[in-house]
């Protein structure tokens, strides 16, 4: 006769997973989508601008949207559609579509980085993804593949969580750099086109705000659910990151100074300390639910 799971009455029992997803409802779904909606719109109007050659919000002068930017929040947000609404969407697609984005991005860097000023001078109509932008997708990427392929928490690394809150840090940075009036916070090139402009920033943080809506399992929401405290301490955590940064920039730096600032320093030290932070949460949290036994060993 097989033995009986052993059950430790003196713990208390561990939360169902099953829970996580019963909270994403409804009106998560319906947010997400809309979300979606918008940002599939805003991506397929920048491409027909750019086709039609009429780009939107063009500046000579300033960081533009480019038509690679909109063309990978287009597959992006399509994939995240297809996962939460066909139950038949096929991973390994989805993984290929979000790998394509990935690679079409490091390769992007990459021509930046190593290709000369002058060729891009020489095709006029051909505004490139800036690095800023295509870090931010590319750890988008790493986080919907962290989504697809594993469920949080199953151990008090919480992967998923960390590169959602990396993702952010880009944003973060360029806003700084519109609010400083600092080219190099906004990745700004040789070709002052590329750069992260404003509606860059405006789409990465609505899909950001859809990738959290979207993933009921993240540590993030157990944490803020347990009380007000959670959430006063993590708005204060979150918050510092950005207020910290601008109140040392405005006492410090100079006005229409160009390259990396102590702020930038303090805004990095901020996102570790946010990271830290939730990682000894989730540890805490892991130490506090032990797995269950399993039926059938003693």
């Amino acid at each position: 006769m097989p033995r009986r799971a052993r059950v430790d009455r003196h713990r208390p029992a561990a939360p169902d997973r099953d829970l996580a997803g019963a909270a994403f409802g409804d009106a998560a779904r319906h947010l997400t989508t809309a979300i979606d909606a918008a940002l599939a719109l805003v991506s397929a109007a920048v491409m027909v601008a750019w086709f039609a050659g009429r780009p939107l919000f063009y500046s000579a002068g300033s960081p533009v949207t480019s038509w690679f930017t909109a063309f990978s929040l287009l597959i992006m947000v399509s994939v995240r559609q297809a996962r939460l609404h066909l139950d038949t969407w096929p991973m390994a697609l989805g993984l290929a579509m979000t790998g394509l984005v990935l690679g079409g991005n490091v390769s992007s860097m990459l021509i930046l980085e190593m290709a000369p000023a002058e060729v891009w001078a020489g095709i006029p109509d051909l505004v490139l993804t800036s690095v800023m932008t295509s870090i931010g997708l590319v750890l988008f990427c790493a986080y919907d593949f962290v989504v697809t392929l594993r469920e949080t928490p199953r151990s008090a690394f919480i992967m998923d969580d960390l590169l959602i809150h990396l993702a952010l840090v880009p944003g973060g940075v360029s806003l700084l750099g519109y609010i400083l009036g600092n080219p190099t916070y906004l990745s700004v090139h040789a070709d002052p086109r590329v750069g992260i402009s404003l509606l860059e920033m405006a789409m990465l943080g609505l899909y950001a705000t859809a990738a959290v809506v979207s993933n009921p399992r993240l540590f993030l929401w157990q944490f803020l659910s347990a009380g007000w405290a959670n959430r006063i301490v993590f708005a204060l955590l979150f918050a510092n990151q950005f207020a910290a940064p601008l109140l040392v920039a405005l006492l410090v730096a100079r006005p229409g100074a160009r390259g990396p600032g102590v702020e930038l320093f303090v805004m990095l030290a901020g996102v570790v300390a946010t990271m830290t932070f939730l990682l000894l949460q989730a540890r805490l949290a892991r130490r506090r639910w032990p797995a269950p036994a399993v039926a059938g060993r003693p």
